[in-house]
């Protein structure tokens, strides 16, 4: 009786289990955009978190083919993504990925480094985003696998093995690279890619084009600071972390986007009004940014909580 028992529960609880598969290299149709001489960008078509319809891929990478080997900008949300990356990378030229960074602490940026590292790889990060990834690696993994029910599978985590700590310069396979932190902005660590020469910003998160701004990891004062910093370097096309290849008009509707948020959020705080109660004057000061920020409706509420919260600390 006792061992009938036993096999019904372990009957019972395979049969409770998700019943979940990992998406393969083929579930990725990338193909990699020219946006300049050199360099290219490879764009998801989602507008969302990963989930089980986009397979976890929802994050754009962008890759320059120099005279000695690949500079790689974010490796997306799995191993098996950054695979379909390498794959996409290998139909415009045979030279190896040799550098890659990764551009913040997020997992749909970087889980996929274990698809390109070998000896010799160098994978750039500042040193919180490197910290990041060696204590939340596990989490990212467990996390996505949630979200996309099972698509993003196993990945390894490899950790960035270079710190970029301030603004650096350098010059990689011939090509003059400008690596310019953005003083924990979207998020704590973030790191962006200036071409000078060829006029493109490499933006992470710190740039959305056609996706609403997500401000849940970030010092949105600091933001908008930021974003004016990076117009006046007059980029002519930006690869933002979400959405489609933009250029500096992108940069100044996002700080005036956040510029608006904000000061709804703080005044709405000074007149003794709830989070909640300031959700409805925002979405009415905001409303000329709707068409342009898929998630305005659905993100609004969450954003105003994040920046009430910041508001809240200034004034204290």
């Amino acid at each position: 009786m006792q061992r009938t028992a036993l096999v019904l529960g372990v009957l019972l609880t395979v049969l409770a289990a998700p019943c979940w598969s990992a998406a393969g290299v083929d579930d990725y149709p990338m193909t990699a955009q020219a946006i300049a001489p050199g360099v290219y960008a490879v764009l998801t078509p989602a507008r969302d978190f990963p989930n089980a319809q986009n397979k976890g891929w929802n994050s754009n990478s962008a890759f320059v083919v120099t005279d000695g080997g690949v500079l790689l900008f974010d490796t997306g949300t799995s191993q098996t993504i950054g695979e379909a990356l390498k794959r996409a990378i290998a139909k415009v030229t045979d030279q190896p990925v040799r550098w890659i960074v990764n551009s913040h602490g997020h997992g749909d940026h970087w889980l996929g480094n274990a698809a390109f590292y070998r000896e010799g790889v160098t994978i750039y990060a500042s040193p919180r985003v490197k910290q990041r990834v060696e204590t939340e690696g596990q989490e990212w993994i467990s996390r996505f696998e949630r979200m996309t029910d099972g698509a993003t599978g196993h990945s390894d985590v490899i950790v960035p093995n270079f710190e970029i700590d301030e603004r650096t310069e350098a010059v990689i396979g011939g090509l003059r690279v400008v690596f310019i932190p953005s003083g924990n902005s979207h998020s704590p660590g973030d790191i962006l890619v200036w071409l000078p020469q060829r006029k493109v910003l490499l933006a992470g998160d710190v740039v959305y084009s056609d996706r609403m701004p997500s401000t849940f990891d970030s010092d949105v004062r600091q933001w908008i600071r930021f974003l004016g910093d990076l117009e006046a370097i007059k980029p002519v096309v930006v690869v933002p972390g979400h959405g489609a290849v933009t250029d500096a008009a992108a940069l100044r509707r996002q700080r005036e986007f956040l510029s608006t948020l904000w000061a709804v959020v703080k005044q709405g705080y000074e007149d003794g009004k709830t989070d909640f109660e300031i959700v409805p004057l925002a979405r009415e000061a905001l409303r000329q940014y709707k068409a342009g920020y898929p998630g305005f409706d659905d993100k609004l509420g969450r954003d105003v909580s994040h920046v009430y919260l910041q508001v809240e600390a200034a004034l204290f």
